[in-house]
């Protein structure tokens, strides 16, 4: 069957039954890492940019430069999450851990920038990969009642990762005989634990149900070709989409999360142990934006929810950047991660919801690893380049408000141009008829309706 074909796909292929309850909180727990240590090894670098400065005698610019090629193994974890569709959810998840365990305990041996770099390169594109098929994976086998739960609870562990971070640091873990190599080394033991025991996991029954020939070898241009198929289908129009929201909500929230500590010690003069402190706590009330946002976003609708987000994040981030007193700052900052972060399961809903089986991963591979991680890599660089002292804003405070704003279309674009997906069947392989609702109705149809594959009708 052509990518694009309809007729036969467009009936529903389900699977007999329902996943147990035992069988997905499982799940559900050997998913957990996949969140944990995407924000866990990402998060490392900013918190402790001094010492990898200090260690490698470098200056701030070449740890700027550095930030390029690690976040480029994003990139390249699109590629293993396109296998995802071809060779399944199962053997993804299963290779990733070891191949991100490897480069995690590699990144502690590291002798100069670049090799730290580069070992941080394969982490990125071992855990982007793992992160990404976990989402697909979750939102096939949940329930369409419980998915935003579900998937609110996976992404819960992303800040996780970050408060670990922020708590060692406040504590003074730094001060061990290892220094930073330590936080690297930290995270082998567990990672090696979550390898053995998902072995246990089972593929996703809407991917069997979509395959129904075993996957043939392929050239490389049949796999540039199928890396580029969703855009030759009916699809494109929400793969632009949805991607747009992923690049404009990363610019801000990897761009204000990079140079926030920074910007707390050297501009409003935090000491380095309470600067981590306060980093801790907004990404622990980060998880209480997760858990709102995943029952809101079930209660209400995907698009109210994001909607809603995207405006209490840009408020929040413009106060924080700008008031002096660092005890009115935190209240801002713990709403920033509130909302700025906490929006990632909605997204992450829109990612996985508006696309059929034998997409899906493809799509979402586009919109997290091609304009999410595109945004996440140009965010920090402009922030510095603007706020740097020769810069054109000459201040991070400043410089970093004005990338908050770019979020804003973001919100227009959840309202004029997507549908509402609550509640929708995961288990057809053909084109979703997407269907207009309103907040609480329950997922039930309303007035409007779209064509097959459209993007929906503006209100």
């Amino acid at each position: 069957m052509e990518v694009g074909a309809v007729g036969a796909a467009d009936a529903p292929c389900e699977p007999a039954g329902e996943r147990s309850r035992h069988y997905l909180r499982l799940l559900l727990a050997l998913l957990l890492p996949a969140a944990l240590f995407d924000s866990y090894d990402s998060q490392l670098r900013a918190l402790l940019l001094t010492q990898l400065k200090a260690s490698f005698h470098v200056g701030t610019a070449a740890v700027g430069v550095a930030n390029i090629p690690i976040g480029a193994g994003q990139f390249l974890a699109f590629f293993l999450v396109l296998r995802a569709d071809r060779v399944g959810r199962r053997p993804i998840l299963l290779w990733s851990v070891l191949g991100y365990t490897l480069c995690t305990t590699l990144t502690a041996a590291s002798w100069n920038l670049w090799s730290f770099a580069a070992f941080q390169f394969g982490a990125q594109v071992f855990v982007g990969a793992e992160f990404g098929v976990a989402v697909t994976l979750l939102a096939e086998e949940v329930p369409a009642a419980a998915r935003g739960r579900y998937l609110g609870l996976l992404l819960l562990f992303s800040p996780a990762g970050a408060v670990l971070g922020g708590l060692l640091v406040a504590v003074g873990f730094l001060h061990n005989p290892l220094g930073w190599r330590a936080f690297f080394l930290l995270a082998t033991v567990p990672l090696l634990v979550v390898a053995v025991a998902r072995r246990r996991l089972e593929e996703s029954r809407a991917y069997l149900a979509a395959r129904r020939a075993p996957p043939a070898r392929r050239s490389w241009r049949e796999v540039v070709a199928g890396a580029v198929a969703v855009w030759r289908t009916e699809d494109r129009g929400r793969v632009l989409a949805v991607g747009l929201i992923a690049f404009l909500q990363g610019v801000p929230a990897a761009g204000l999360i990079g140079w926030w500590t920074y910007y707390a010690e050297h501009q409003r003069h935090l000491a380095d142990g309470l600067a981590g402190a306060f980093f801790a706590a907004a990404a622990l009330f980060s998880m209480v934006g997760y858990v709102a946002c995943g029952r809101l976003m079930d209660r209400l609708g995907r698009r109210p929810t994001a909607v809603a987000y995207v405006l209490g994040a840009v408020a929040c981030a413009v106060v924080t950047f700008q008031v002096a007193d660092p005890w009115v700052m935190l209240p801002f900052l713990l709403g920033t991660a509130f909302f700025g972060v906490g929006v990632a399961p909605v997204l992450s809903a829109f990612a996985t919801e508006l696309f059929p089986t034998e997409r899906r991963a493809q799509a979402g591979a586009w919109i997290r690893n091609g304009f999410g991680n595109t945004g996440s890599i140009l965010g920090p660089t402009l922030v510095g380049v603007l706020g740097a002292s020769g810069g054109l804003l000459g201040n991070i405070g400043d410089a970093a408000t004005v990338i908050a704003l770019v979020v804003l279309p973001a919100a227009a674009i959840v309202w004029w141009a997507l549908p509402e997906t609550a509640r929708r069947d995961l288990a057809s392989t053909g084109p979703l008829r997407p269907r207009s609702t309103s907040p609480g109705d329950g997922g039930r149809p309303g007035r409007r309706s779209t064509a097959r594959g459209g993007a929906g009708s503006p209100r």
